[in-house]
């Protein structure tokens, strides 16, 4: 897991810097697909949604340290969409994008 979380670290560091210019729909769009692939990766079929809740507030902590306004961002977009998050990538097998345009997170 530690291995994960570092890996998803450095994608994210490229991921703000690369896009901290970009208007703030797609720096929410590209956030989003992101931490939903990080959520894809880390769901198995014994992972309970306690664990996810707890690994997405890594993620979104970690964005903090990058860029403080993301940490809210993040923490705003998982609490109000993780159970559409997870049912969208588990009962409809959507892909990262197709979850972020189904809860509007991308235009």
């Amino acid at each position: 897991l530690h291995s994960t979380m570092k890996a998803v670290l450095a994608l994210l560091s490229c991921l703000v810097a690369s896009t901290v210019s970009a208007p703030k729909n797609d720096l929410t769009c590209s956030i989003c697909v992101d931490i939903v692939t990080d959520i894809e990766n880390f769901l198995t079929s014994d992972t309970t949604e306690q664990e996810i809740v707890e690994f997405v507030e890594q993620i979104c902590s970690a964005l903090g340290a990058i860029l403080p306004d993301l940490e809210a961002t993040c923490k705003a977009l998982v609490e109000s969409q993780l159970p559409a998050i997870i049912e969208g990538l588990v009962e409809e097998n959507l892909n990262p994008q197709e979850v972020c345009n189904s809860i509007l997170v991308c235009p």
